[in-house]
């Protein structure tokens, strides 16, 4: 496979698709589109509307500057404007899966962040004698949050922590690159946060 192939597939694979916003807002949009063609047809034949007839949803809409106060009609049209601005910025922005692509390789490796997680978690146990849920790792998109909790009489610090969890990513070379932030939870005896 060629290098804009390889590309490609580890975009698709890191990005998810917007196709269930899709079809819902386009689901929405045809089923109000029916329900207009319906009343229209309704009204047309002289029969009784579903809910309200086109030409009387037409007058009430003429109406309501005059019906309605400024604040009701602001109110109303902030709501709309809100629901597009949701709807066009999840159009726009990407939408992410949380995985890392490893590497500069020849072949395209795309991990899970949980993974990634549970490979630094226990470095950092082996390294740092911990017991086995003595280092919780969590990894976002741009970040990775490790938290130790040392065994009483165990001193440790946390830059100590976000070295061994940086060497460890260095190892990967994740694609985007995960910047480290570590705490160390006090132990009882120390009583105080670090």
């Amino acid at each position: 496979m060629t290098n804009a192939v390889l590309s490609r597939v580890v975009r698709r694979e890191m990005h998810s698709p917007r196709t269930a916003l899709a079809v819902i807002v386009l689901v929405l949009a045809a089923a109000v589109a029916v329900y207009a063609f319906i009343e229209i047809v309704l009204q047309l034949l002289g029969s009784q509307p579903l809910l309200v007839a086109p030409s009387d949803a037409f007058a009430w809409l003429v109406d309501l500057p005059a019906n309605e106060s400024a604040a009701g009609i602001g109110a109303g049209a902030a709501i709309v404007a809100v629901i597009g601005l949701i709807l066009l910025a999840l159009a726009i922005a990407p939408g992410l899966r949380s995985k890392h692509q490893l590497g500069d390789a020849a072949h395209a490796v795309v991990v899970d962040n949980g993974v990634i997680a549970s490979a630094i978690a226990e470095r950092i146990r082996r390294e740092l004698d911990l017991s086995k849920d003595g280092a919780t790792v969590g990894i976002g998109h741009r970040s990775a949050d490790v938290t130790v909790r040392p065994e009483p009489g165990q001193e440790i610090d946390s830059s100590q922590v976000r070295a061994i969890a940086e060497a460890e990513l260095a190892g990967y070379g994740l694609v985007p690159a995960v910047r480290v932030r570590a705490r160390v939870q006090p132990t009882a005896e120390q009583g105080g946060a670090r």
